[in-house]
């Protein structure tokens, strides 16, 4: 396991022992724990969001470097941006959720089965984010579905499951009628706790099994305790963050949750979109600034998209091509005034508006060239046509063969 940067000192550790917080658990083939770290709710929310493949409209505060690479360490698989060398294609692993809430539990009290992390005060936050989302598949290309906690207990609560997985191909999601019927689902109700007194006595047996699907299934597991009093949020709604967003300097940044981790995601930022017919106006950019080998095709906000285009490369501006999609409409630049008056422009292209865009020359010289191509052919066609054709006989017609003499 990789150096946690919140990882308590022994000393630290002992001294909060006693206290009650929340507890999460991270079982997949990326996260061997030996020991449990102390965490903030922040960047327990940002984990969760990176298992739950739930980063879109999310904002990350943090900045750190280390912070970062806790979250990649933590935050389970992700897609990698370029194709694997031999060409294979990687089965993306399927997710299990569980959240029980109400669990007032010391650390100590889990011995048998330490949490990867401990969440000091943990806040409303991991309560009412990371819900089971209705129909993603058809947005998102993820099946995902609510799994009953129990089969033999009418009575169960607290208890909170979620399986999701990636949909492959021409594949299509299964009905939720099936879900209780999975192999997966038939053994995790054998080990799952029904309400959250059982957790204590049945946390062991869960967390093996968990440890089965991962290693037989391909199955990431992400079980999150919480205790029954859960501090006030301090984060704004998706709503206030965006307002919050707009309202700051263009200078302010912040990074994306998964920056430098996988595919960036920041919250939504408010702004007039130009209309077709108008020609953004270049806005101003960074001299010293190396563009990303990949540009995403959409951003979720506007500061995204200026910050990681470079303001489209000062050739153009971000617009909102639809709801929650940002991208780059590339303008012209002047680049000479002729002798005569005249003005040469350069019409921009690309994702972040920094090539030059040919097509319309391109088209007329492609043009052109065809029609020459097909006007010389015809002629040589009409050429070899006429040369074949047999003279006529009129041409001999006057002309007598010799007679023979007398």
């Amino acid at each position: 396991m990789k150096a946690f940067s919140l990882l308590a000192s022994c000393a630290t550790l002992a001294h909060h022992v006693a206290a009650q917080g929340a507890y999460l658990y991270t079982i997949d083939n990326s996260v061997v724990s030996s020991s449990t770290g102390m965490i903030d709710s922040e960047l327990a929310s940002a984990i969760i969001a990176r298992r739950r493949a739930l980063t879109d409209d999310r904002v990350l505060g943090i900045t750190n470097e280390a912070l970062l690479q806790d979250i990649n360490t933590y935050g389970g698989y992700q897609a990698p941006l370029f194709a694997d060398a031999n060409g294979e294609k990687k089965e993306r692993p399927g997710k299990l959720f569980i959240r029980i809430t109400d669990v007032d539990l010391n650390i100590h009290d889990l011995d048998a089965a330490m949490p990867d992390l401990w969440i000091q005060e943990p806040t409303q936050d991991l309560l009412t984010d990371f819900k089971h989302i209705p129909r993603r598949h058809r947005t998102e290309g993820i099946c995902e579905y609510i799994v009953p906690p129990s089969m033999n207990t009418p009575g169960a609560y607290g208890v909170e499951v979620i399986l999701s997985y990636h949909l492959d191909g021409d594949t299509l999601c299964l009905s939720p009628a099936e879900i209780p019927t999975l192999p997966i689902t038939m053994s995790l109700h054998s080990f799952l706790p029904s309400t959250p007194k059982e957790v204590k006595s049945k946390l062991p047996s869960l967390i093996r099994i968990l440890k089965h699907f991962s290693a037989t299934e391909n199955i990431e597991s992400t079980v999150l305790f919480l205790p029954s009093k859960l501090s006030p949020s301090t984060k704004p709604s998706t709503r206030e963050q965006k307002h919050e967003h707009q309202a700051r300097s263009p200078q302010t940044t912040e990074e994306p949750l998964e920056l430098n981790v996988a595919v960036a995601a920041a919250a939504a930022a408010t702004s007039a979109a130009p209309t077709t017919d108008d020609i953004p106006q270049p806005a101003e950019k960074s001299q010293d600034f190396t563009l990303p080998s990949v540009i995403p095709s959409c951003f979720t906000s506007q500061s995204a998209c200026d910050n990681t285009t470079n303001f489209c490369s000062g050739h153009g501006n971000c617009y909102e091509a639809h709801v929650n999609c940002f991208k780059c409409k590339c303008g012209t630049t002047l680049a000479r005034v002729n002798e005569d008056g005249t003005e040469k422009t350069v019409q921009w292209g690309g994702a972040a508006c920094e090539k030059k865009d040919v097509s319309v020359p391109f088209l007329l010289f492609a043009s052109f060239g065809v029609l020459m191509a097909v006007l010389i052919a015809g002629a040589i066609g009409m050429l070899f046509k006429m040369g074949s054709e047999p003279l006529p006989s009129v041409i001999g017609a006057g002309v007598a063969g010799p007679k023979a003499g007398k």
